[in-house]
């Protein structure tokens, strides 16, 4: 599950934490361990207004081409894992045995795209009853020297690994600001396919503030592409209505997006 940027952080405010609805996103997520206690979750943490930020003063967004970028590597990072450390914490302090990964040291990307991914302490820190916690990092690639790696991305290629060693995957929860993907009336787009795409696409917005990953039309893209591989998501707001995020944690009915 992904707990968005535009949720845990203002991201029209650098450095900025939303932290009542990390600490109540925290309480959901412990609540739905304690009633299921056969639920294993790996979480991810959007960038929000922390990395955003300095990769964009930096212009990371297409790797390093300038020396000063180099120094801009090292404070996206920085930033996004000080943001990491903060939900790790909040988690810890509802009771839910969270541990902070950080995807640049488990792996490299050639052009863009995965070359090595070090995924084994993901499995065995689950295995242990331990929630593993990545964000979208910034990591580095053998072509452009460094990528945007975003957070919708990791759970892509930690799904897929998933699937392909053997294990079942529920689904991957997305939550955000909205209740969903909004279509242009305000009303919820209550399921997305590729068979539908082409009649939302240009109802779907990207993303307020300090975003260099592409918004609501990134995060529709890589669910599409998991549902390829029979991997289904669910996008919705976890803190507008009482216990949401809990509730569809424990597989219940709830109004969101699907994509399928």
């Amino acid at each position: 599950m992904k707990l968005g940027g535009s949720l845990i952080t203002d991201k029209e405010k650098p450095f900025t934490v939303k932290r009542k609805n990390i600490i109540e996103l925290a309480c959901q997520i412990k609540a739905a361990l304690d009633e299921d206690k056969n639920l294993r979750l790996v979480i991810g943490n959007g960038a929000g207004s922390f990395a955003h930020y300095p990769a964009a003063k930096y212009k990371m967004k297409d790797g390093i081409k300038e020396d000063n970028q180099i120094m801009g590597f090292c404070e996206v990072q920085n930033a996004a894992s000080r943001l990491n450390r903060i939900i790790v914490a909040e988690l810890l302090k509802v009771g839910v045995r969270a541990i902070g990964l950080n995807p640049s040291s488990m792996m490299v990307t050639r052009g863009g795209k995965v070359k090595k991914f070090f995924i084994d302490p993901i499995i065995d820190l689950l295995a242990l009853g331990i929630t593993p916690v990545v964000f979208g990092d910034i990591v580095f690639d053998e072509k452009t020297g460094a990528c945007i790696f975003s957070t919708e991305k990791i759970l892509k290629e930690i799904a897929l690994r998933f699937v392909k060693k053997g294990f079942l995957l529920a689904k991957i929860i997305h939550t955000g600001i909205t209740r969903g993907v909004i279509d242009n009336k305000g009303e919820i787009i209550p399921q997305i396919s590729r068979d539908n795409y082409g009649n939302f696409v240009k109802q779907i917005n990207g993303a307020k503030g300090f975003d260099v990953t592409g918004g609501m039309l990134h995060k529709v893209n890589e669910s599409l592409e998991l549902a390829k591989s029979g991997i289904k998501s669910l996008i919705l707001n976890g803190v507008s209505e009482k216990n949401l995020l809990k509730r569809a944690l424990l597989e219940q009915e709830v109004s969101g997006t699907m994509i399928n």
